[in-house]
This record gives C-alpha cells, sequence and structure tokens, in this order.
C-alpha cells in the first residue's frame, strides 16, 4: 500500500513459510527495491498481517521524519 507518509514508498506484508508468521517490508514503489525488511532486517516476524502492517507503518513514519 502506498503511504502519504513518503510517496515513494510501500509497506507490503508477507507470509512466511516457515515458521508460519508474517514480515513486513518497505519497498520504492518505483523501481521496486527492497528498503527494509522486519525480517531480513531484524528478524521480526508478527503472528497476524494486521500486527506487520501496523509495525510497517510505524517504521515508514520514522524514515519520513529523516
Amino acid at each position: 500500500m502506498r503511504s502519504d507518509l513518503h510517496p515513494r514508498l510501500t509497506v507490503e506484508v508477507r507470509l512466511l513459510p516457515d515458521p508460519c508468521l508474517w514480515c513486513w517490508e518497505i519497498r520504492d514503489a518505483e523501481r521496486g527495491d527492497l528498503v527494509e525488511s522486519s525480517w531480513a532486517g531484524e528478524w521480526t516476524a508478527y503472528d497476524s498481517a494486521d500486527e506487520a502492517y501496523s509495525a510497517g507503518r510505524r517504521r515508514l513514519s520514522r524514515l519520513a521524519r529523516r
């Protein structure tokens, strides 16, 4: 989902196959490049897609303030 916080970045969630948890990814909407990921960068995953999305939005808001 594209964000009004940073127009070029989107927050996406994806289901991890093992363990069966969700992570967020922040991507450059124009290029599709991965900017940051809760799983790849922090090894953090969430029980639900909604929880992962909320955490991704919080991270995106911190990035937008830079």
